[in-house]
């Protein structure tokens, strides 16, 4: 498994820490030939390019926004410039929004989550896939969430945002199979990252948390990691359209 993205380039958001972070990492371990990172948060991102570096990974960091309506097509941009092309792309930055009942919700809680993890999932796509297009070949990966299957309640914004990246994700894998392109969805359970331990804090401690997962254990980052870049690899080459959904058997 260790050269399983030899020659591949990839682009990953939300890379500052937990999935996005792990995801990178990985990559640079699998033999990939350049990393571009991004994400809003300027010191984890710049620890991220650090340890890849140290892998003797090639990577280019740049801070940004994904709610910034050119940033994608610059993003896309760069990583041609810099690596000549583009492979696989990792959807991954998100937010969670504050918990509200839904008749409680507030108009701009709302518009905040479906900004981050669906308008900027289809500005990413839609960027991706012309340049994947061009190229005649590569693979896009967006981060949902197991919570689309096992609903719970104050999570409106949320659920909904992740049910519709699933369902654009869907659409694109239809329209770019033919062209040589693949899209799939990697949908993460409870697993431990900085947003998940203040997930922790809230709720009633780390034992409320594990207890409804059969492994009964969270998740690693690097576990969520390494679905997703079987995901950008070769060794997929026929999976697409596809949902998977890591969650240690909690919504099976």
């Amino acid at each position: 498994m260790e050269e399983m993205l030899e020659g591949k380039v990839l682009a990953i958001t939300g890379a500052a820490a937990g999935i996005g972070r792990a995801t990178a990492l990985s990559a640079a371990s699998h033999g990939a030939t350049g990393i571009v990172i991004s994400d809003r948060e300027e010191t984890g991102l710049s620890q991220t390019g650090a340890a890849i570096e140290a892998l003797g990974c090639p990577v280019l960091v740049q801070v940004a926004s994904t709610t910034d309506t050119s940033m994608p097509d610059e993003l896309v941009a760069m990583t041609v410039a810099r690596f000549g092309r583009l492979d696989g792309a990792v959807n991954n930055a998100g937010v969670r929004g504050e918990l509200s009942p839904i008749d409680e919700c507030s108009d701009d809680n709302f518009d905040a989550v479906i900004d981050v993890n669906l308008r900027a999932v289809f500005r990413g796509m839609r960027a991706q896939l012309r340049q994947m297009y061009a190229q005649g070949q590569g693979s896009i990966v967006n981060i949902a969430s197991a919570s689309v299957l096992g609903v719970a309640p104050e999570l409106g914004p949320y659920v909904a945002s992740k049910q519709g990246s699933i369902g654009l994700s869907k659409v694109a894998s239809k329209e770019a199979g033919p062209r040589g392109v693949r899209v799939n969805v990697v949908c993460p359970g409870r697993t431990d990252t900085p947003l998940q331990r203040l997930h922790v804090e809230q709720s009633g401690g780390f034992e409320a948390r594990v207890d409804p997962i059969p492994l009964k254990r969270m998740a690693q980052p690097d576990e969520i990691a390494e679905v997703i870049l079987f995901l950008c690899s070769d060794r997929s080459s026929f999976v697409n359209g596809a949902v998977y959904v890591v969650d240690g058997g909690r919504t099976g």
